[in-house]
């Protein structure tokens, strides 16, 4: 071990900086990538509350609309979702057979719902059900970008429509 040489001080000092400069240059990049993530996540939360408190406003609307119809019960169901959502949607909206006849009989298909009719009631539908009546549920919230960076998300409202067969 004699042909050794120690390390000068000068070689040492020349690479100790090198973590702090990788570290400033990556760390903007890193800041970004998760915040886009954070934005996500945000989004894809606040989607799943948003489903969950329309099911809970289906659920409520089938229940009340057995002895219930109409304007008296959108109303009601709007309500519903507006308090169990905390307010926190920018818009909620309930409509009784899609705003048509609240006594008559439709046959509802596809995605977005598409009403056709009216019917008799026990009529059968192309898709083989039968025509009822309907009671259509939709929310929807604004969500603004965490840094106002990601333009994608900076602002944007997502929307989602529940239908239930009442009868």
């Amino acid at each position: 071990m004699r042909n050794a040489r120690p390390a000068t001080a000068g070689a040492v000092l020349g690479r100790t900086g090198s973590a702090s400069v990788e570290l400033a240059l990556l760390a903007p990049m890193f800041l970004l990538f998760f915040t886009g993530i954070t934005d996500l996540s945000m989004i894809f939360h606040k989607q799943l509350q948003l489903s969950a408190v329309l099911t809970a406003g289906g659920e409520y609307g089938f229940t009340a609309g057995q002895s219930e119809t109409g304007t008296a019960l959108a109303t009601d169901v709007v309500n519903f979702v507006k308090t169990l959502s905390g307010n926190t949607l920018t818009t909620v909206t309930a409509t009784y057979n899609n705003g048509l006849v609240a006594a008559d009989y439709y046959c509802v298909s596809g995605s977005p719902a598409a009403y056709s009719g009216p019917y008799a009631a026990g009529t059968l539908c192309a898709d083989g059900s039968t025509a009822g009546k309907f009671l259509s549920i939709t929310g929807a919230f604004a969500y603004t970008a965490m840094f106002g960076a990601d333009a994608a998300f900076a602002s944007k409202t997502f929307s989602q429509t529940v239908v239930v067969r009442l009868q």
